[in-house]
């Protein structure tokens, strides 16, 4: 019985890997199986001629949010009474970056759990700032959807879901975002009891870390923060336009709708393989930019090579052992 037991856990770990990297890989393979061959010969000399200093400069700007996050952290811990090394805070938020390319949001339980073992912070109450945080995220991306709504209008958002007809979008490729969701929900049910045996056997710690939100002392410099994290994500997009010399500058309407179709496909699928590019694609053709497909594979290629690296970079340089295990152990 026990071995049996062992052995379901074990299928459980494999799958909650496995499911979301093979629906990601099929949705890679199904984005480039639909492009022409054109478009397919398209993309090396996109790579080629692209303005690298532009490239460069979009992964500044990328970095400084992820920089503008872990310093934006450090104003939740006080009213806990800790006072972190920003490296620390920075570190943490790039390993859990680079985890979430294995199970989709399990970089917030490791985040945490590396943070907590580098500063002796209990981990109930760091992983309850990262609550909050999420929440505030929430409240910032739902107000960038309401204003992609205005700057684009339902009919185009309708028409942009049905898909615009060619052969990168496919009319279909909305069907594939409700495939992830629907398996990205499957797994959050199988993780459910333990997630919940967190909340509710440690929820003073929690609780303790997610009203911190209310507690700041630094309230205007968090507000500053959080204005400029969401500023550099969208700028990041725009900025990297400008290395495609067909694409330039991305207008409103397309820049909004690239960025928010971005982080639904980032959010179902670890680092957005394979829904990332299907997803900013149909978003750049439905604004009749050319090179679409290229901008879009390029632009996710050079971010997650991106994260990756500094990511596990995080991991050694903040040189504490900390391995998948110790993860289940904090929800058990």
């Amino acid at each position: 019985m026990v071995k049996f037991k062992e052995l379901k856990k074990s299928i459980i770990k494999i799958l909650k890997i496995i499911i979301p990297l093979g629906i990601g890989v099929y949705l890679t393979w199904y984005f480039y199986s639909g492009l022409t061959q054109e478009e397919k010969d398209d993309i090396p000399v996109a790579f080629a001629n692209a303005n690298y200093l532009w490239v460069f400069l979009s992964l500044v700007i990328a970095w400084l949010s992820h920089f503008s996050r872990a310093y934006r952290w450090k104003f939740m811990m006080e009213p806990l009474g800790y006072k972190p090394k920003i490296s620390s805070l920075y570190h943490s938020v790039m390993i859990g970056y680079v985890i979430n390319f294995t199970v989709p949001r399990s970089g917030e339980i490791a985040r945490a759990g590396f943070f907590s073992k580098k500063e002796g912070v209990p981990f109930d109450k760091t992983f309850g700032t990262i609550v909050a945080e999420r929440v505030i995220d929430l409240v910032m991306l739902g107000l960038i959807t309401i204003l992609t709504y205005f700057l684009v209008g339902q009919d185009s958002i309708n028409e942009m879901m049905k898909g615009n007809g060619d052969s990168s979008g496919g009319s279909s490729w909305i069907l594939y975002a409700i495939l992830a969701v629907g398996v990205t929900g499957i797994l959050l049910l199988v993780i459910f009891k333990k997630l919940r045996t967190l909340i509710f056997d440690k929820v003073k710690g929690v609780f303790d870390g997610i009203k911190t939100v209310f507690q700041l002392k630094k309230r205007g410099f968090f507000i500053l923060h959080t204005l400029i994290i969401w500023f550099c994500y969208i700028a990041m997009f725009w900025v990297f336009g400008l290395s495609f010399e067909s694409i330039g500058m991305l207008d409103a309407p397309t820049l909004f709708s690239c960025f928010f179709v971005g982080s639904a496909a980032i959010a179902v699928t670890p680092g957005g393989i394979g829904l990332f590019p299907l997803f900013v694609a149909a978003a750049l053709k439905f604004g009749e930019y050319p090179d679409s497909s290229s901008f879009a594979i390029m632009l996710w290629v050079v971010q997650t090579v991106f994260l990756v690296v500094f990511g596990l970079y995080s991991i050694f340089a903040i040189n504490v052992k900390f391995d998948a295990s110790e993860v289940e152990e904090q929800l058990n």
